[in-house]
């Protein structure tokens, strides 16, 4: 089980760092919270006690899984790791009527119509998606195709 972190975003209010990280598990069971927990702070230096798993998701079929985590303790990490806040509220993505179409069938009829697209805007399929019935199975099939 290999992790590594993706994002860190600086929460100075509630003295705390809200982490994610993706950890690969090939050929493993989805890890455990406290296995997680144990890797990230071994990993980092940090104390178990003062991280805390929010979540961890594994699509389906996946090696990989995505922890969300929040650490209260100061450690070390790459700068670029940082999340600007103004990027939870998301930019705004222009959704055009084919988008909007592709999302309004069944998820195979979406797969099907945005692999016949010759270019595709990912990020304006998510958003389709979100605004029209927000199915996760379909949202997580779009992510990774990005």
């Amino acid at each position: 089980m290999d992790s590594t972190l993706v994002s860190v975003k600086e929460n100075p209010l509630l003295e705390r760092r809200e982490v994610e990280v993706e950890i690969d598990h090939e050929g493993e069971a989805t890890p455990s919270n406290e296995d997680v927990k144990n890797r990230v702070a071994a990993e980092n230096d940090l104390d178990v006690e003062k991280v805390e798993i929010e979540s961890v998701y594994t699509g389906f079929g996946s090696n990989t899984s995505k922890a969300t985590l929040k650490v209260y303790d100061d450690f070390d990490y790459d700068e670029e790791l940082e999340r600007d806040p103004s990027e939870d509220q998301g930019e705004e993505v222009e959704v055009s009527a084919d988008y909007e179409e592709a999302v309004a069938g069944t998820i195979t009829d979406a797969k099907d119509a945005f692999n016949s697209m010759d270019s595709v805007d990912w990020d304006a399929a998510v958003q389709a998606e979100k605004d029209n019935k927000n199915r996760t199975t379909l949202v997580d099939w779009l992510e990774s195709q990005k």
